[in-house]
């Protein structure tokens, strides 16, 4: 167990435009506001987003946090565009950092992430337009997200060959079902002085239940990119029994499964505040918000509910079912 925990940063995947794209649950000035509140007051102090937020209305969520002016209270993380080809081209890259300044309002980005890999553009055109635009002083850092350790490794001597800035935070996909990560890609980014942030820390719902119940819009609705990205990866026999013995163990203590996941990342994981790790914290509302701060806030928990959540992954570990952490 960690000395420090991670840090808490809110995601905005749900931020955007709720009529184009079902999955989002902030649209409005009065909704960001409230969220917003609610997390300063908590003491957290950064902010998640991407160009491709929302993920059925891309480009919606970045202009609604300039407008709430969030970069005057939150540090503010993005990601460029790299779902086609040629989306980290130097020109490209360039343009589109200078995309989301203009739309977050503000002159300098916290964290400018390489959302996935674009493996049309050689590794040395992106690394060098991103030293370029770190010496123009417009992020503080940069990131990596969803690549393989090996593509790490490789970033990283191009990076110092050439005398760039390296990056110094990877995000990725990491919970109790999730830890492939922890038998190669940690080791490295602990190597290279680089920081982990995770997304999905609770599964995306997975751990209350959500893929049985599937609703419009969430996170394992089918019908939705998003929902049968998540669908195809957890909804697998293997990956529902390993958790079966893990929820009840937690729940024979008052404890859901959302909480138990959400306390395993904070408190339990391979992730640590002295590494500058942090915990990407989504919601489908302000309560639940609330409610997923409050659990982490609880501590850690006992300890034959962390033994039964290390044993799902080792179950699955021994199937043909893991998910992988790198797309």
């Amino acid at each position: 167990m960690a000395k420090y925990p991670p840090k808490i940063i809110f995601g905005s995947g749900n931020v955007g435009d709720s009529k184009r794209d079902p999955v989002v649950r902030f649209d409005t000035q009065e909704q960001l506001k409230a969220v917003f509140d609610a997390f300063y007051a908590r003491g957290h102090r950064q902010i998640d987003s991407a160009q491709g937020y929302s993920v059925h209305a891309p480009g919606s969520c970045e202009p609604r946090l300039g407008e709430a002016k969030a970069g005057d209270r939150f540090l503010l993380d993005t990601k460029v565009l790299s779902d086609t080809a040629g989306s980290h081209k130097r020109e490209t890259i360039l343009n589109a950092i200078d995309v989301s300044l203009e739309r977050l309002k503000v002159k300098q980005l916290n964290i400018l992430y390489l959302h996935q890999r674009d493996r049309t553009v050689p590794f040395e055109e992106t690394c060098e337009a991103l030293n370029q635009a770190y010496t123009e002083g417009k992020f503080r850092y940069w990131g990596i997200s969803n690549l393989s350790v090996e593509e790490v490794t490789q970033l990283i001597q191009i990076c110092d060959e050439n005398k760039w800035v390296r990056p110094s935070v990877y995000q990725g996909h990491y919970n109790p079902i999730v830890r492939g990560a922890e038998k190669d890609l940690f080791p490295a980014l602990r190597k290279y002085g680089m920081s982990f942030y995770a997304y999905s820390p609770a599964a995306a719902g997975f751990f209350a239940g959500n893929h049985k119940n599937a609703r419009p819009g969430g996170r394992y609705d089918a019908s939705t990119w998003l929902g049968d990205w998540y669908a195809q990866k957890y909804n697998q026999p293997g990956v529902q029994t390993a958790t079966e013995k893990a929820l009840a163990t937690a729940t024979a203590h008052g404890i859901g499964g959302h909480e138990a996941a959400l306390r395993w990342c904070a408190h339990h994981s391979a992730l640590t505040g002295e590494a500058g790790d942090g915990i990407i914290l989504g919601a489908g509302s302000l309560s639940q918000l609330e409610t997923n701060m409050d659990s982490i806030e609880a501590g850690p928990l006992p300890q034959d509910v962390v033994a039964a959540l290390d044993d799902v992954y080792q179950q699955i570990a021994k199937t043909d079912v893991e998910i992988v952490y790198h797309w």
